[in-house]
C-alpha cells in the first residue's frame, strides 16, 4: 500500500468515525471469542486453521497487486517483493512452506542476467516463469525463461533491441506468450556505420519492436508480430485468448482486441482501464474497474463484446468477479450513487455484497455488517475460486487511529460470509486462492515485517 492510499484510509477514518455503527441483518459473523494466530499485520479469527505461516527475510517488502503465485501445480508459493531497491521473486516450498529459495532476481543471486524486471509471468501449469528483463548496460530487453524443476536461473530465449516504456507478458497456453511492447520516447543514438568510401556495407539501424509480439516456446521457438491498428496499453487476456483488453493510456483510449480477426475496437472507458474478470460461461462479457474523473471515483462495469454496450455493477467499488455460472459478485452498496460521492466522498454506508445476473432484475443483496467509506470501498479487492465458488475478499473499516483492514470470505452455495482476518491496515495484503480451492494464500506486512499464510477457511 502507497502512502497516500494510507493518508486516505486515515483521512477517511476520522471523517467518518462517529457515524460507524454496525448493522445486523445478514450481517457476517463476529469472530468468536477464544484464541487467534496472526500474520504479519493480521489476526486470523479464532477457528480458521493455519496451515502454515512463513516469515519473509527481513527487508523484503511484498509489492502491491502481486498476489501469491501457486507454481508447481500448487506445490511451490512464489512471492514477488522489493529487497534493498531491487525486485526480487521468492519461492516457498516443501512441508509447511519452508524451504525456500530466489526463483527470480535483478541483481546476485536468482538473476540470469543483471538488470530490471519489467513484468513476470508463470506457465498455464506453474511449471516454467517467463521473466522480461530490461538488460543492464545494454539497450535490449531479454526474455528470461526459468524452469522450474531445474536448478540455475533460466536462460534468454528472446531478445527485443531497444529501450522500452512498457513490456507486458501474458501467456496464451503451454506454448506461446502474448508480449506488449511500448518504445520509450529516448532511444539511444544509434551506433555509428561504416562511412560510404570505406567499402563495408552499411549496417542497418536496430529499430525497437513495437506493439503485440507473440513468442512460442515450443521447439526452436520463434517471434511474430500480429499487426493492430491501435496502440496498446498493458493487456488483459480472455481465457482461451481470443480476447485482450487494453488498458489504453496518455494519448490512446481503451481497447478491445479480436486476436482471431486481427482487430481493434475502442472503448468508452477512461484510461487506465483494469480487467477484473471474463465470463466463464463463454467470454461474451467482461467486468472491469475504470476511473470516473467527475467524482473523483470509480467504478466497476460489465462490457458485452456483441453489442459493446456496458452496464453500471458497483459504485466505488474495486472487487467485483464472476461465480463459475457467470452471475456477479460485487462489493459495494446498492443506494450509493457517482453523485452522493461528489456532493459527501466520505458518506458513511452499509458495506454490502451482490450477487446477481446482469440481465435478471433479480438481486441477492448480503449486508456484511459494518459501515465503511466509498474510498475504503474503491480501495477493496476481490479473489474468486471457479473450483469452489468461493471468494475472498479485503476491504476496510474506518477506525481510530487507523483503518481495519477486514479479509471476508463468501460461499455462494451456502450463501454465507464470514470473517477470516482483521488488523490495522499496515503495509500490504495481497490474497489468492490455491489451484483447487482449497486454501487462500495471504502476503502481508512491509519491509520492517511481512508474512505468507495459508489459511483453510
Amino acid at each position: 500500500m502507497n502512502r497516500s492510499f494510507q493518508i486516505l484510509l486515515l483521512c477517511a477514518a476520522l471523517a467518518c468515525a462517529s457515524g460507524c455503527s454496525t448493522a445486523k441483518k445478514d450481517a457476517a459473523p463476529k469472530p468468536p471469542p477464544g484464541r487467534t494466530q496472526a500474520t504479519a499485520t493480521l489476526d486470523v479469527t479464532a477457528g480458521i486453521h493455519v496451515v502454515a505461516s512463513v516469515d519473509l527475510p527481513r527487508g523484503f517488502a511484498p509489492i502491491a497487486g502481486h498476489p501469491p503465485l501457486w507454481l508447481q501445480n500448487g506445490n511451490e508459493i512464489g512471492i514477488v517483493g522489493s529487497l534493498d531497491g531491487h525486485l526480487s521473486i521468492l519461492g516457498f516450498s516443501g512441508p509447511g512452506w519452508r524451504n525456500s529459495r530466489v526463483i527470480a532476481a535483478e541483481t546476485g543471486e536468482g538473476s540470469a542476467e543483471p538488470g530490471r524486471i519489467m513484468d513476470l509471468a508463470p506457465s498455464p501449469d506453474g511449471m516454467t516463469l517467463a521473466v522480461a528483463v530490461a538488460v543492464a548496460g545494454q539497450n535490449r530487453l531479454d526474455i528470461v525463461m526459468r524452469d522450474l524443476i531445474a536448478t540455475g536461473p533460466g536462460h534468454p530465449i528472446a531478445s527485443f533491441d531497444g529501450v522500452y516504456d512498457l513490456a507486458g507478458m501474458s501467456w496464451l497456453n503451454a506454448d506461446s506468450i502474448a508480449i506488449v511492447l511500448r518504445p520509450g520516447a529516448n532511444q539511444p543514438a544509434p551506433a555509428p556505420v561504416a562511412p560510404a568510401d570505406s567499402g563495408l556495407p552499411a549496417e542497418p539501424e536496430p529499430k525497437p519492436a513495437e506493439g503485440l509480439q507473440i513468442l512460442v516456446v515450443a521447439g526452436p521457438g520463434s517471434v511474430a508480430p500480429l499487426k493492430l491498428p491501435c496502440a496498446l496499453g498493458a493487456l488483459s487476456w480472455s481465457p482461451i485468448g481470443a480476447y485482450a483488453v487494453s488498458a489504453g493510456g496518455p494519448g490512446f483510449a481503451p481497447a478491445l482486441i479480436d486476436r482471431r480477426h486481427s482487430t481493434c475496437t475502442r472503448l468508452v472507458a477512461n484510461a487506465p482501464l483494469r480487467v477484473l474478470g471474463w465470463n466463464p460461461v463463454d467470454e461474451s462479457s467482461f467486468l472491469f474497474v475504470q476511473p470516473i474523473p467527475a467524482s473523483n471515483s470509480i467504478g466497476v462495469f460489465e462490457h458485452d463484446i456483441e453489442t459493446g454496450k456496458d452496464k453500471i455493477i458497483a459504485v466505488s467499488s474495486g472487487a467485483a468477479g464472476y461465480a463459475a455460472s457467470g452471475a456477479v459478485l460485487a462489493l459495494g452498496n446498492r443506494k450509493l450513487t457517482f453523485k452522493m460521492i461528489d456532493k459527501n466522498p466520505f458518506i458513511p454506508l452499509t458495506a454490502e455484497l451482490a450477487i446477481f445476473d446482469p440481465d435478471q432484475p433479480e438481486i441477492d443483496i448480503k449486508q456484511l455488517g459494518f459501515k465503511t467509506v466509498p474510498p475504503m470501498l474503491a480501495a477493496s479487492t476481490m479473489a474468486y475460486s471457479k473450483a469452489t465458488d468461493r471468494a475472498v475478499i479485503q476491504t476496510f473499516q474506518p477506525a481510530n487511529p487507523v483503518a481495519l483492514r477486514k479479509i471476508i470470505t463468501y460461499t455462494l452455495h451456502a450463501d454465507n460470509a464470514f470473517q477470516i482476518a482483521y488488523g490495522q491496515a499496515r503495509g500490504v495484503a495481497e490474497m489468492s486462492w490455491s489451484p483447487k480451492g482449497r486454501w487462500i494464500g495471504i502476503v502481508d506486512g512491509d519491509a520492517a515485517g511481512a508474512a505468507l499464510t495459508i489459511i483453510l477457511p
